[in-house]
């Protein structure tokens, strides 16, 4: 079982993630061509809900995908993607407004619409706002891989705390 602030941060974290999907599907399907950036954005949200959520509920059933390892390496992936889907939908609408419509125009993302500057704004928006969740939660696992190890599990710690000794550090008897 992960731990409570875990567990919050993952339910927002599926609300920003539905979310994103709605709006980059959106996109997906109003475009005209195709936009590499737009389709990375799409893999990056579909990532994040499979390896943050989904995962998240397998974590909370089954003690050993819950090894502090992997949570950091899926909460550093994507912390990384999401970053990049971020900068990569902003570098390529260039934050101008929406109601400018030479610049709605000429930009490859937005292609002459105001709803899909604005769905390409929000999607920014969500993508930075998940950025930051996974920093905190890489923090918090990073922090669980070294104060108990890459392969502890909830049942191995609650063990070493009923027999007196500290977690992560061993005793006398176990040396």
């Amino acid at each position: 079982m992960l731990a409570i602030v875990d567990n919050i941060l993952r339910l927002i974290n599926f609300a920003f993630f539905v979310i994103l999907l709605g709006l980059i599907g959106d996109l997906l399907s109003t475009q005209v061509g195709h936009s590499s950036r737009v389709n990375f954005c799409m893999f990056a949200a579909a990532f994040g809900i499979v390896t943050d959520s989904f995962y998240g509920i397998l974590a909370n059933i089954w003690e050993p995908f819950a090894w502090p390892i992997i949570l950091f390496v899926l909460d550093f992936l994507n912390f990384v993607f999401t970053f990049t889907a971020a900068t990569a939908l902003a570098v390529g609408i260039r934050t101008h407004s929406c109601t400018n419509q030479a610049y709605l125009d000429s930009n490859r993302i937005t292609q002459g619409s105001t709803s899909r500057c604005r769905e390409a704004q929000a999607s920014v928006a969500f993508f930075y706002f998940l950025f930051f969740i996974f920093l905190a939660k890489m923090i918090m696992s990073g922090i669980g891989v070294f104060t108990s190890g890459p392969f502890a599990s909830r049942s191995t710690l609650s063990s070493r705390k009923s027999k007196g000794g500290q977690v992560g550090v061993p005793t006398i008897s176990q040396v």
